[in-house]
């Protein structure tokens, strides 16, 4: 069952009128729209903490340090810095889906959920960034 609207008659001769965006129905642009983030400044701070995780610990590991994370520790050792940064932006991928389900279902909830996952973003950013500290600025090594 078609819709017939105002507007531009579809030239191809099959007799139906075109939509006035010309290629979605209705039920398409449904099924493509997607409600906005409810967390949007608490995931700016997540992907910000993740990244400098990534970029610290390569700073780290350039200078002889090691990754303490055993599962990280094994992603880097079989897929290198590449893998990394798919692991941790897989890992903020599923945090932020998370959020977003839990949100959905109770808002209070959901933003906690949201600010926990800032803080242990910042954690290793924190630790990454007193070691760097420690090793390059306070003990440098010749």
């Amino acid at each position: 069952m078609s819709r017939v609207t105002k507007g531009p008659v579809d030239q191809s001769g099959s007799g139906q009128a075109a939509t006035s965006t010309g290629a979605a129905s209705d039920g398409d642009a449904q099924l493509l729209s997607a409600p906005p983030m409810r967390y949007q400044s608490e995931y700016v701070w997540i992907i910000f903490f993740s990244s400098m995780d990534i970029m610290l610990t390569w700073a780290i590991l350039r200078r002889g340090g090691e990754e303490v994370n055993p599962m990280a520790r094994l992603v880097i050792e079989w897929w290198g810095l590449n893998g990394a940064i798919a692991f941790k932006f897989a890992l903020m991928l599923f945090v932020i889906v998370s959020c977003e389900i839990v949100g959905r279902r109770r808002d209070p909830t959901g933003r906690r959920l949201a600010r926990v996952a800032v803080i242990i973003a910042a954690s290793p950013v924190v630790y990454s960034l007193g070691l760097l500290v420690d090793h390059v600025l306070l003990r440098p090594t010749s």
